[in-house]
């Protein structure tokens, strides 16, 4: 019965989820490596902050905290770092969508020591590109500041990573920007007005 939910949601997601509108979203490939339930490529968007490691590859280790899952406040607020250990893979925080804004949850997960952030839709519907309209805001230099790539990531793929991260197994993954093209003022290109761009950004 799990698997056939499974697949409907997968399906589902699929369906609605391959592009904005009439809009380009700059996408990058995510290739979960374990476990062995979870192997496979998924789409994901690039944000517009952060450097990705356009074509490159990145691979880590998945972390979903039980405090700030949002990343709305600072992890050391909580007593939280991610720092990887010598010679361990790098870590990339998972963190649920809502409450702040992507690019402070991508500045308070660097400050907390991982090398890429994962960020999770709580809601089904179609990829879009993560902005920064934070920067036309007073306080908000930190954008310039954020170096860790991130990854916007569907629902179901959220979920799953939650659900085999809370059974105690490791969720691995590798980020491919091999095929990805650097993108512009996603602001200019989706042409869209700063008031639904910063309403968007905000849930």
């Amino acid at each position: 019965m799990w698997e056939k939910l499974k697949i409907l949601v997968w399906v589902w997601c699929i369906l609605c989820g391959s592009s904005f509108g009439g809009f380009t979203v700059a996408k990058n490939r995510l290739e979960v490596t374990s476990p062995e339930s979870m192997k496979g490529f998924y789409d994901s968007s690039i944000g517009s902050f952060g450097v990705p490691k356009l074509g490159g590859t990145m691979a880590g280790t998945v972390v979903y905290p039980k405090s700030n899952r949002k990343a709305c406040k600072s992890f050391g607020d909580f007593g939280l770092s991610f720092n990887s250990n010598s010679g361990g893979p790098p870590t990339f925080l998972l963190a649920d969508r809502g409450d702040c804004f992507f690019s402070l949850k991508a500045w308070n997960a660097q400050n907390a020591g991982v090398a890429a952030i994962l960020i999770a839709d709580d809601r089904c519907e179609q990829f879009f590109n993560m902005d920064f309209p934070e920067e036309y805001y007073p306080g908000s230099e930190y954008i310039q500041e954020i170096v860790i790539p991130s990854a916007f990531i569907m629902k179901a793929l959220g979920d799953d990573m939650k659900r085999e991260l809370s059974d105690g197994r490791k969720v691995n993954v590798t980020l491919d920007w091999t095929g990805a093209l650097p993108h512009s003022d996603l602001v200019q290109n989706l042409g869209e007005d700063m008031d639904v761009i910063d309403e968007r950004a905000r849930k």
